[in-house]
């Protein structure tokens, strides 16, 4: 059967989650559970950036969102100032989401602070809003009890990262990928490794995953977070993951064959129920509402 063809129904059986309704009552718990038990059948939704289709990308508005609408999981993205301040911002550079231009590196937090959000993915002819650059101390506290954060450390901070974690005593809300053969990346979250989620990231030029791979998890619910260039290395994986779990993307084609966001707002079978049937049980994506509906729709 290709990932092409996957019944319907049996999409349903495997796409199991709460509805928005009650992920709003306890999102947080339902999913540290899942992250622990690999017996788990809820899908863990994960926003790229947040939720930045009703508010600017790495946004506290964009974290709010999430958590009103039953997302599992935010994804965001440290830098620093110049004067060392933990910030979230994706790019290397302010031009494309805020009113400025230049790295941010180059500026000190109070001129970072200054500055608006575009709405949205940013861009050229996004238009300003009231949001500004939240510092990662603002997010955390923001977040604290709602959802999972994924760390994504953009200037290899990731011990001084996990220190501003410690302190907002949020060890249990935080995850963090790693490419495993990595071993720069693999040495700078060694001290506090066991204390957060940690997972690995699989590429499928390396071929379907091997034991090595598998001992290269280092959390008991056995994650991994995959990327793949050919339709057919899904389905090989499949069958060759034994208890792995499996952490998809959906952004960019390039790390799914084309099983993207673009082509899940019009089938969202043939793509997030594709995947959750070859054993992804989280899914970060650019279109959380879209896939919390379609997890709410598949569980009925």
């Amino acid at each position: 059967m290709s990932l092409r063809t996957v019944l319907p129904a049996a999409i349903a059986m495997l796409v199991s989650g709460v509805t928005p309704a009650d992920a709003r009552g306890n999102s947080l718990a339902v999913t540290r559970r899942a992250l622990a038990d690999p017996s788990s059948s809820h899908l863990i939704v994960v926003a790229h950036r947040g939720c930045w289709h009703p508010a600017p990308e790495n946004s506290l508005a964009g974290l709010a969102a999430c958590a009103k609408l039953g997302v599992d999981a935010v994804e965001l993205d440290v830098r620093h100032s110049r004067d060392g301040v933990a910030v979230i911002v994706h790019d290397e550079t302010l031009d494309r989401t805020t009113n400025e231009s230049g790295p941010v590196a180059d500026h000190d937090w109070a001129e970072l602070a200054a500055l608006r959000l575009k709405s949205g993915h940013g861009g050229k002819d996004a238009p300003l809003t009231d949001q500004r650059i939240p510092t990662l101390d603002q997010y955390l506290r923001a977040a604290k009890g709602r959802v999972m954060i994924v760390f994504d450390v953009k200037d290899g901070s990731q011990r001084k990262t996990f220190a501003h974690i410690e302190r907002a005593h949020m060890a249990n809300q935080a995850i963090f990928f790693y490419e495993c053969n990595d071993a720069k990346l693999a040495d700078a979250i060694a001290p506090f490794r066991h204390r957060v989620t940690t997972i690995p990231i699989m590429f499928g030029k390396d071929g379907p995953l091997a034991p090595a791979a598998r001992r290269c998890t280092s959390n008991p619910a056995g994650w991994a977070h995959v990327k793949w260039g050919d339709a057919g290395w899904l389905q090989q994986t499949a069958a060759a993951r034994g208890k792995v779990r499996l952490w998809t993307a959906t952004m960019f084609p390039a790390d799914n064959a084309g099983f993207d966001d673009a082509r899940a707002l019009t089938d969202p079978d043939a793509v997030w129920g594709a995947q959750r049937a070859a054993g992804a049980a989280m899914i970060m994506t650019n279109q959380p509402e879209a896939l919390v509906a379609y997890r709410a729709r598949a569980t009925k």
